[in-house]
């Protein structure tokens, strides 16, 4: 006897489907029966800038056959297989706009990647019959027909010549009229394009753009008046030119937009923010959620600690500022930036990079048991002189993920300290110790796990490692992932026996050797034989590789 599901109940099956990025299965429900078709590549098209098929790269292990392997795999027959996939999503994007399609894919799309098209186009394995495919005769008389005649010459046939910036503008603002439905834009255009584009885009609430000098001089205007939901905004760089002035752009914008409606801000690269863009960026203050700055002056950090407690701030990124002589108005800049830093009561992810003196920096913001952060991670720091940022860091007992690299030293009494330190972060789900761990003995990994309960994710190095650690990492009961860096001498027996003591909760386990000294005692068959063994008991993977210059 067989039962018709609720069409409401398949809908929500393929809904799951999505929210686990499921591909194959959607693809699979879209070709099984013409009731599915529709809602399968509705969802589907909704999540194509999130598949493994976009921009051309691996494809994800879902969207291979599998059967068994009679030849070698050969990568340029799976980078062509892979292009083409990524060719033929992007022409029924494209094509639907002609209405060439079976279904309006560009009614679908949520979110539109001018550099991912413009890679594509670009790309070595685009050519050929890829190409050929791709440039419909429609899509060829289409574009033909936007481009003004030079001379004799006529953008024709499958072999269309031109600009690819040109055609990839060209495609994409015809999906941006047609597709009401885009929430996020990916774009490097000129600010006349991007003026354009937001005329079109009410639902809009995510821009990534190339450089600032693209949302002048009337971006913040439109998006004030036609786009009430926006919230996101990352550039990655925004440098003044001889016919721009940073400083006095970015204040425009941001006091252009709807004071506090902004909730992500982040620069990536090079960006001249001074001082008065700070303090314009301010008027986003009581909405903004996560803040990432890169590239600031001390002079534009002096700014900072200026602006009011900003309510919701759960996500602050700061990273690689330029460099500047440490004297007393330094100094005075980092502690007046700790206090703001603590005032931000909201506050559960904090990253820092080359910033000010980040250990010093930390020092005076961790200590404050008001700040309860859940993710800490700073890098390119030295552990000679980072005392006080690791007694402070105890503080932080709320932490869940703790991410620390930096030079290591050889002074024991450091490496206790900092091992003493994590011993009181009990709640820790996830530690990577890059590098700054590469001095700690197997004493120091053996005082350390037991304190650990939780820890799900390990990264750690060491001064040198055998089957003996294997004991310290026996500790923790819910550990998916562990990724030893420290030179070691590990055996297969050794390995073996540690994954046999394993259990249900570390299903899916993830082990990574990578700096082993000696090859003799794992050798390729041994290996094979740890990843049989894994993946029959854990449905986990091992992954092995020699130190340098072994």
């Amino acid at each position: 006897m067989t039962f018709a599901l609720v069409g409401d109940i398949l809908y929500m099956i393929l809904d799951i489907l999505g929210d686990e990025r499921d591909y194959n299965s959607l693809f699979q429900c879209s070709i099984s029966s013409r009731c599915f078709t529709e809602h399968s590549l509705a969802v589907l098209y909704k999540l194509y800038n999130e598949s493994p098929v976009r921009s051309g790269g691996s494809e994800d292990e879902q969207f291979r056959t599998r059967r068994a392997a009679t030849t070698l795999p050969n990568p340029r027959r799976e980078g062509d297989v892979a292009t083409r996939k990524w060719a033929l999503m992007w022409r029924s994007i494209v094509l639907s706009t002609l209405d060439q399609t079976y279904l309006p894919y560009y009614s679908y799309t949520r979110f539109i990647d001018y550099d991912d098209l413009l890679g594509l186009l670009v790309s070595p394995g685009f050519s050929g019959k890829i190409k050929d495919d791709f440039f419909t005769p429609e899509l060829v008389a289409f574009l033909d027909s936007t481009y003004e005649p030079k001379g004799s010459k006529r953008l024709r046939s499958s072999k269309i010549s031109g600009d690819s910036n040109q055609i990839v503008l060209t495609l994409c603002s015809e999906i941006v009229k047609k597709a009401a439905s885009i929430r996020g834009v990916s774009c490097n255009v000129s600010s006349s394009a991007l003026i354009d584009w937001l005329d079109q885009l009410p639902l809009l609430q995510d821009m990534t753009i190339w450089s600032g000098a693209s949302l002048m001089p009337h971006a913040a205007d439109k998006i004030r008046n036609n786009c009430p939901d926006f919230k996101k905004l990352t550039i990655y760089q925004w440098e003044d030119s001889l016919s721009s002035d940073v400083e006095v752009d970015s204040e425009t914008f941001f006091n252009g937009l709807r004071p506090n409606t902004l909730e992500f801000f982040q620069t990536i690269s090079c960006s001249q923010l001074g001082p008065r863009s700070i303090k314009a960026l301010g008027t986003q203050l009581g909405s903004i959620t996560e803040l990432k700055l890169t590239s600031l002056t001390s002079e534009t950090i002096a700014e900072m600690p200026s602006l009011t407690e900003p309510p919701c701030l759960r996500i602050l990124v700061l990273t690689d500022s330029i460099p500047s002589i440490r004297n007393e108005k330094y100094y005075s800049i980092v502690t007046r930036l700790a206090e703001w830093i603590r005032s931000c009561k909201a506050l559960r992810h904090l990253e820092l990079r080359r910033f000010l003196d980040d250990p010093l920096l930390l020092s005076n913001v961790l200590a404050d048991d008001k700040l309860r952060l859940s993710t800490l991670s700073l890098s390119s720091y030295n552990m000679t002189g980072s005392g006080a940022f690791h007694e402070a860091l105890a503080f932080q007992n709320s932490l869940q993920s703790l991410t620390l690299r930096g030079e290591a030293n050889e002074f024991p009494t450091d490496n206790d300290l900092l091992v003493n330190t994590i011993c009181n972060l009990n709640n820790l789900r996830e530690l990577e110790l890059k590098d700054i761990s590469d001095c700690f003995t197997l004493d120091n990994v053996m005082s350390l796990t037991p304190f650990l309960p939780k820890l799900e994710r390990l990264w750690i190095s060491g001064d040198y490692f055998n089957d003996a650690a294997w004991s310290a990492f026996i500790c923790f009961p819910n550990l998916q992932s562990l990724s030893i860096s420290a030179l070691s001498e590990f055996t297969a027996e050794g390995i073996l026996n540690f994954i046999s003591q394993l259990g249900p909760t570390n299903k899916g386990f993830s082990l990574s050797i990578l700096n082993s000294v000696s090859e003799t005692n794992i050798t390729e068959e041994a290996q094979n034989l740890i990843r049989e063994a894994m993946k029959a008991s854990l449905d986990g993977s091992f992954d092995f590789g020699l130190a340098l210059g072994i």
